[in-house]
């Protein structure tokens, strides 16, 4: 968390400067307190224009690492079949291995009885579609007849 940098405060240090220096390491006292006031200020001016890019970049690593954990969700969710497939050895007769396998067996199981059933829908839902568009064509059909005959008809009534 990157902390605020307070706003400018100009220390003062008014006696000090303005007595007389009585000897010469007063003197140099004096210009060392000046020129730290100055690279003080300096420095202070330096962090208040590195604020500004240090909140843009607090908030692009925010959004990187939200984008990065979904990523990261979404490659969960599409784990591979391969039930070693991590290049460690494993103990293929243990009683957690055989736990993983009978669970592994289970998911694929139901994962082929789900597309099994999605391909059947899907079939269904086609057959559906096609009987829809059949009967649609013979409705038209129907209303053209219907409609010819009402112009026959509404031609005749005006020779009337």
């Amino acid at each position: 968390m990157p902390q605020i940098v307070s706003p400018l405060q100009y220390k003062q240090y008014s006696e000090i400067l303005n007595c007389p220096p009585a000897t010469e390491a007063e003197h140099k006292l004096q210009v060392a307190l000046q020129e730290s006031g100055q690279h003080e200020k300096e420095t202070k001016r330096q962090m208040i224009g590195l604020q500004p890019a240090s909140v843009l970049q607090i908030q692009y690593c925010n959004q990187a690492h939200g984008q990065l954990a979904a990523q990261e969700e979404k490659a969960g969710r599409n784990k591979g079949t391969r039930l070693v497939g991590d290049g460690l050895p494993h103990m293929l007769t243990g009683d957690v291995f055989m736990a993983q396998v009978i669970t592994h067996e289970n998911a694929m199981e139901a994962e082929a009885r789900e597309k099994e059933m999605r391909a059947k829908r899907r079939a269904e839902h086609s057959e559906e579609l096609a009987h829809w568009k059949r009967e649609e064509i013979e409705w038209k059909e129907r209303n053209k007849v219907t409609r010819a005959n009402f112009e026959a008809q509404k031609l005749e009534w005006e020779a009337e």
